[in-house]
C-alpha cells in the first residue's frame, strides 16, 4: 500500500464495510510474550530458540511456525504438544504480565458504533480471548477468528476472509491493520486495504529486527 492511500486510510477508517485488526504486536504488544512462552517450552526440550528464529519465522498458525522454529532439530514431542505446552506456558505468564496496549487500539472505542470490526489472529483462541476479556474490549468485536477457524494461516487469506464473511461484508470493502509481512500479506490476497503499523508505532520486539 502507498503512502498516500495508507494516510488515507487511517484518517477515515470507517468509510470501509468493516476493520479488521491483527491482535498480537498490533493491538497489544504481546509478541514478546509469546516469545518467552516459546522460549520456556523449549527450553525444557533442550533446545535453543533465539529472538530470530521467533520474530523472522512468526506470522502463520502455531502448527504451521512451530517447524520453522526447530529448523529440522528432533524431538520427543509432537508439534502439537509443542504448542499444547506453549500454550500452558502463555497462560502461566498472563496469570501476572500487564498487558501493554499499542497506538492502534485507540481506534477501536472511535470506531465502534460506526462500523464494524473484528479481530483475525493466528493465535490460539484461548489466549486471545483472555485478553481481549482483560482488557474489556469484548464489546468492540463482532467476530474473533483465530488459528482454530481455518484451514491455512497468514500468508493464506483464510483468517481475513473468514472474519468479513462473520461480518457479512466483502472483504475488498475492508481495512486490515497488519503488523507482519505474513499478515500484510494475507490481507491484500482476501482483496482488503491493509495498513501496516509497523511503519507507524512499531513495538520494540519488531524495531530490533528491521
Amino acid at each position: 500500500m502507498n503512502g498516500r492511500l495508507e494516510a488515507e486510510a487511517i484518517r477515515d477508517p470507517a468509510a470501509y464495510d468493516a476493520v479488521l485488526f491483527d491482535f498480537d504486536g498490533t493491538l497489544v504488544d504481546t509478541m514478546p510474550l509469546h516469545f518467552e512462552a516459546y522460549r520456556r517450552t523449549f527450553d525444557e526440550l533442550g533446545l535453543e530458540l533465539t529472538h530470530e528464529d521467533f520474530f523472522r519465522n512468526i506470522g502463520g498458525t502455531a502448527l504451521e511456525t512451530i517447524p520453522k522454529f526447530l529448523r529440522g532439530r528432533s524431538t520427543t514431542w509432537t508439534v502439537v504438544e509443542i504448542h499444547e505446552r506453549k500454550k500452558r506456558a502463555l497462560a502461566e505468564i498472563l496469570e501476572d504480565c500487564p498487558l501493554s496496549p499499542l497506538p492502534i487500539s485507540r481506534l477501536l472505542p472511535l470506531l465502534h458504533g460506526r462500523v464494524p470490526m473484528a479481530v483475525a489472529t493466528s493465535g490460539a483462541r484461548p489466549g486471545v480471548s483472555r485478553m481481549i476479556a482483560r482488557l474489556g474490549w469484548e464489546r468492540f468485536f463482532g467476530a474473533v477468528v483465530s488459528a482454530e477457524d481455518v484451514r491455512h494461516g497468514k500468508p493464506a487469506p483464510d483468517l481475513f476472509a473468514e472474519a468479513a464473511r462473520r461480518l457479512g461484508v466483502d472483504p475488498r470493502r475492508c481495512l486490515v491493520f497488519e503488523d507482519t509481512d505474513d499478515g500484510a500479506a494475507a490481507g491484500r490476497a482476501a482483496g482488503a486495504t491493509v495498513v501496516d503499523v509497523r511503519a507507524m508505532a512499531a513495538p520494540a520486539a519488531h524495531q530490533q529486527l528491521r
